[in-house]
């Protein structure tokens, strides 16, 4: 199955340790550099190290699941 790709300013979630699941934008794509070519991508998030700061993480595509915009209701 093709890896999913994602853009710069897509939203995506993710697992963090302990099972906390993260939301956070694509601020890069580093390419296919990981273990085996897997591309991976530069991921900000609220909460980092410091809470006046984002957190930065770099995941493969693998790790990642794309946040849908909730549809407008009528």
């Amino acid at each position: 199955m093709a890896e999913t790709r994602y853009r710069v300013g897509d939203r995506v979630r993710f697992r963090m340790p302990l099972a906390r699941v993260v939301e956070g934008v694509v601020k890069e794509d580093i390419g296919p550099i990981g273990r085996g070519g897997r591309r991976l991508y530069g991921i900000t998030y609220p909460g980092g190290l410091h809470v006046e700061e984002p957190g930065y993480i770099e995941l493969g595509a693998a790790d990642l699941e794309p946040v849908r915009d909730p549809v407008p209701a009528d």
